[in-house]
This record gives C-alpha cells, structure tokens and sequence, in this order.
C-alpha cells in the first residue's frame, strides 16, 4: 500500500531522475531480507521498495537478477581521507599527541580527493565515521561523512556525531599508571566542564577556579556532558567496562564500548544500560592481559544477549576496506548473516545519529531513506563478490579509484606481451608445420 501511495505520486516527477532496480534481492539493512523485489530512487531518495512495486514510464531500469543490493555500508571508527602512507607520519593526520584533547577534530584533516576514499568506496562503504586513533583518555571529535570524491564532500564541522577516548593501562600510564588515576581525571574533567557552563562569564575574566584543560577542550565535551553525543571509550577489561558503566550511569553520559574483549561477561548490563559495543572480529580472540577471556565469538554472543553490535575495521592495517570480510569473520564465528549485514549498515547509522539533512536516514533500504546503495554481484559478505554499481544520495559513483586505474593498466600491458608472444609461438610453429607430409 504505501508503494503504491509513493508511485502515486511519483508520475509529476522527472522520469529522467528516476532509476529503477528490478527483480533483485534486496538487503535491507534491518536484518530482513526480499527476494525478487524492486527499489524505485528518485533523485537522493528511496520512493519504492517491494515486491510487484510498478516501476514509472521513463524511468533508467537497472536488472538486478542473480544480484543483490544492499544499503551502502557505514564504517564507524574510520581513518579513510585521514591517512596516504600508514608509515609515513607527514601524511598521517588521525591523533593529536595530547592525553586529553576533546577539541581535536580529526576531520580538519580530511581530503576526501584522498585516494584511499574511492578504493574504500569501491568496497561498498558511501559512509565513515571519522575517528582519531590515539591512545589517550580524551582523543577527540568523530565526525560522519560521505565518501564522495570532491572538495565539498567534507564533513559538517558543527555536527560531531562522538567523542574518543580509552581506557586501560596503556592510557593509565599518562597518569601516573594506576586505573584509580583514570577515573579520577575523567572524573575531575566532568566537574571542570559543568563548572565552565555555568561560569563562562567569570572564566574569561579570570575570576574562577582553576580547570584542567583549556577553554576549547571544555566547550567541546559540552555535548558529552550533556548526553548530546556518546562517549566512545575503548576498553577490553570487564571490570573496566563495569568501571565505565559506573562512571556514565553516576554522570548522565551516552556511553559505546569499544574493542570490548570481555564485554561478554557483563553482556546483560549492557543490554539494560543500551550500551552499544563495537567490535572488529579478526582481533577479538587476541589475548593480552586486559583480554584474558577474549572470545573469538564475540559478536554472536553480544548479540544473542540483546547487545547492539557495530563491526567496525577499527586498528586493521587495511583500514576499511575490510570491513565486509571483517563482517564475514564474525558469521563464521556465529553470528547470523542478517545481524552482519545490519552491524555495517543500518546500526552504526542509527547509534551515531548519521542522517542526511535533518529527516533522511542511511544505512537501509527503505522509503524516505537516503538512496546511499550498492548493487553487488552476489552475497555482499563474500570476498569476491564485486560492488557492480554505487549510489550515494541517487548519484551514480562511477570514478574508479587509483588502484583500479593502475589494475586495468598492467592488466591491459600483460595481455598485449601475451598476445604478443602467442602471435611469435604461432609464426615460429608455422615452418615445421609446412614440412609435414
């Protein structure tokens, strides 16, 4: 009923902005899947999706048979367009050095003519969360983004969708070494933040108590303070995940884990807390003394405990251009395929908040969402399934990505040399074969 209420009204439109995929399988993003169905986009939108949905006179049909399409991917915890050479510190933009820096943005650094941003969008990714890497109690502002090639596709400044940091002995290092520490500077820089709110007049005129941080640093945790945006913390160990819980329960803070090797063990209180965890499957059975009990089944276990889970690619060397093989890690350790596809698409979107505007949504294929797809050759979730076609906001992505370019170049070389050399193994066969009775 409703696609034909959306067709209804989708005759007045242009039919040259309309496309239609027709008779495919459709991931929606939810953990549902449909067979045989046609999706209807009209400029940046989805107007149709179903089965026997009528697909408008004029409207661009696209066969989607034997394929499947997907929403575009979200990859949270990103460092796409932040980075060229891993190695190479002068091109590396993902941390300030600072052990509480909640002004950083890393998306000040963003290139998005990055050649990394379209060989990630070849992989099915149209989203990112940019986030910064470092190893510190307050590392700094998240930002989404769309992966589009051009100078404007920068991310909105104004809009932080998370703030950073960690928690363990690494970090606890920077103060003084003990866990106690940790808190007590989480702790201390809460109160100096509430403080600075309700005395920002007193502040400038150097007429109040000394604070921890700088004024920038305060103004940016405003939001975390105010549960506005979450608090991503990273942290393995179970007692410093009930630690953490303690702390946003004690202060009114949106709190994610992150990493979260022995987030099972306190799975039931995540689930009543809605505290989301994001994991990166190839990394969770990797012991160290913060993960005694890390599992390799992590995802499957947190989801059967009613836990939101998000896959991310977060400390990969590939960044995320694994982030489907890292969801496809996590089904051959339990999870089901729907919940896989669902903690790359359609829950990162809606834990980070990551619309387009004010009121279109990303990460599923459903009416009114942002028409950010991927039409894949197969299961999105096998390695060699290929992201035929990309769509972010309706817009084909059709640039190919440097290492395309450089592919089909030596690929284009190897079979003229070896044209070259059949034509010379035919022409030196042919005199023998002459003499032949």
């Amino acid at each position: 009923m409703l696609a034909t209420i959306v067709l209804a009204t989708l005759v007045t439109l242009p039919t040259s902005t309309v496309i239609a995929i027709t008779n495919t399988t459709v991931e929606v993003g939810d953990g549902s899947r449909l067979e045989g169905a046609t999706v209807v986009v009209s400029g940046d939108r989805i107007l149709a999706v179903g089965k026997g949905v009528a697909v408008p006179a004029g409207a661009t049909r696209i066969d989607g048979s034997g394929k499947v399409l997907s929403p575009g991917l979200v990859a949270a915890l990103s460092q796409v367009g932040l980075f060229e050479v891993g190695m190479e510190d002068a091109h590396v933009d993902t941390s300030d050095k600072a052990a509480i820096a909640p002004a950083f943005r890393v998306a000040d650094g963003y290139n998005p003519l990055s050649f990394h941003v379209a060989v990630d969008r070849e992989e099915g990714v149209t989203s990112a969360v940019l986030s910064p890497t470092g190893r510190q109690l307050v590392a700094g502002q998240a930002f989404a983004v769309e992966l589009r090639t051009a100078l404007d596709a920068a991310p909105d400044l104004s809009r932080p969708v998370a703030m950073l940091g960690g928690y363990d002995g690494g970090v606890a290092e920077q103060f003084g070494g003990a866990r106690g520490s940790l808190r007590l500077a989480l702790r201390n820089l809460i109160d100096d933040v509430r403080f600075f709110k309700k005395n920002r007049a007193a502040f400038d005129r150097a007429e109040s108590r000394p604070l921890s941080v700088e004024r920038s640093h305060l103004e940016a945790m405003i939001p975390v303070v105010d549960g506005a945006i979450p608090f991503v913390v990273r942290a393995d160990r179970a007692a410093d995940i009930v630690a953490l819980l303690d702390l946003a329960k004690a202060e009114g803070l949106k709190l994610i884990i992150a990493s979260g090797a022995e987030s099972w063990l306190v799975a039931d209180r995540l689930k009543a807390e809605k505290v989301p965890v994001i994991v990166v499957p190839s990394l969770a059975g990797q012991k160290a003394f913060d993960a005694l009990h890390a599992r390799d089944d992590l995802a499957a276990v947190l989801v059967k405990a009613g836990v939101d889970v998000i896959i991310s690619t977060w400390d990969t060397d590939n960044g995320t251009t694994r982030l489907r093989q890292e969801a496809g890690i996590a089904v051959q350790n339990g999870l089901a395929h729907p919940d896989a596809v669902r903690a790359i698409s359609q829950t990162p979107a809606r834990v980070f908040g990551i619309r387009h505007g004010t009121d279109s949504v990303v990460g599923v294929v459903a009416v009114g969402a942002r028409a950010n797809l991927v039409l894949w050759s197969g299961d999105p979730l096998e390695a060699l399934s290929i992201a035929e076609r990309i769509w972010i906001g309706g817009e084909a992505q059709t640039e190919p990505s440097r290492q395309r370019l450089l592919a089909d170049k030596y690929l284009r070389a190897w079979r003229a040399d070896r044209k070259a050399e059949q034509k010379a193994d035919l022409k030196a066969e042919r005199p023998a074969a002459s003499r032949a009775p």
